[in-house]
């Protein structure tokens, strides 16, 4: 703030802040604040010690990069044995060999016990592999496949498609076996021929008249074997080639009674 200037008591001088003044003053400079004493500079703060960067560890080699090198080490070996077999470099081979007998058993050692352990992980369990198993097993297999057949006949028919049997004796033959089937399961058979010759067991076979074109199937090895939906059309090819009952049975069973993509067992 500013002080006005008074007289002094006796003299009639004027005096600002202590201090005579001479003329006229009706304001006078305050007197100057003292500046405040700077605040005492913080300390600074400690600083933890930078740790320099640990060197990296080199990491651990994967499983894989195991193995290659292992096998990268057996081939050289042998490739050394082969090129120069001497003693020393045999007996290289032969140890590194033994080295992966000795993995191999271990391998198939806890293979095994995990395998007593996993049930479900038991080819066994599905497919038993002692004799006994085997012969149930089959047993209860061709049961199944024959089945499988009974229902086709019932549902589907066959078409048989052949060449002349005079150039083509497996044409003759497999119509042998299809006439065996025919009274043993009842399976409808429609004889296909491809250039109208007859055929034994087959009075009633036609002539292709373009129908093996449209089914596609104009061009496939003879003797052929198809199954034809009745309901659908659709026709589910069994194969190409002489086919024993045995084998018909089963791919019979396959394609109508196994779901694609499922294990075949």
């Amino acid at each position: 703030m500013t002080a006005l200037a008074v007289a002094g008591e006796a003299e009639g001088r004027l005096f600002c802040n202590g201090e005579e003044i001479a003329g006229w003053h009706f304001y006078c400079d305050p007197e100057p604040e003292a500046e405040p004493e700077p605040a005492p500079a913080p300390l600074p703060e400690p600083q933890e010690p930078v740790a320099e960067d640990a060197p990296e560890l080199p990491e651990e080699p994967s499983a894989t990069e195991r193995i290659e090198a292992f096998r990268k080490r057996a081939d050289e070996l042998k490739n050394r044995a082969i090129l120069d077999p001497t003693p020393e470099n045999l007996q290289a081979y032969m140890q590194v060999n033994a080295e992966m007998a000795a993995m191999a058993g271990r391998f198939a050692a806890v293979w095994q016990r995990v395998l007593f352990r996993s049930p479900d992980l038991d080819a066994n369990v599905k497919r038993p592999l002692t004799q006994m198993g085997t012969t149930i097993y089959q047993d209860q297999r061709n049961t199944a496949e024959k089945a499988a057949l009974r229902r086709a006949a019932s549902e589907a028919g066959f078409l048989f498609v052949y060449d002349d049997p005079v150039t083509c004796r497996l044409c003759l033959a497999q119509a042998e076996i299809l006439t065996v089937m025919q009274r043993e399961y009842g399976i409808e058979v429609l004889a296909v021929s491809t250039d109208g010759s007859a055929i034994d067991g087959f009075p009633g076979a036609v002539a292709n008249d373009g129908q093996l074109e449209r089914l596609g199937i104009a061009d496939m090895p003879r003797p052929l074997i198809a199954i034809v939906e009745t309901g659908t059309g659709e026709v589910h090819l069994i194969g190409g080639g002489l086919l024993t009952e045995d084998q018909i049975l089963n791919r019979v069973y396959v394609v109508r009674e196994v779901p694609l993509g499922a294990r075949f067992e």
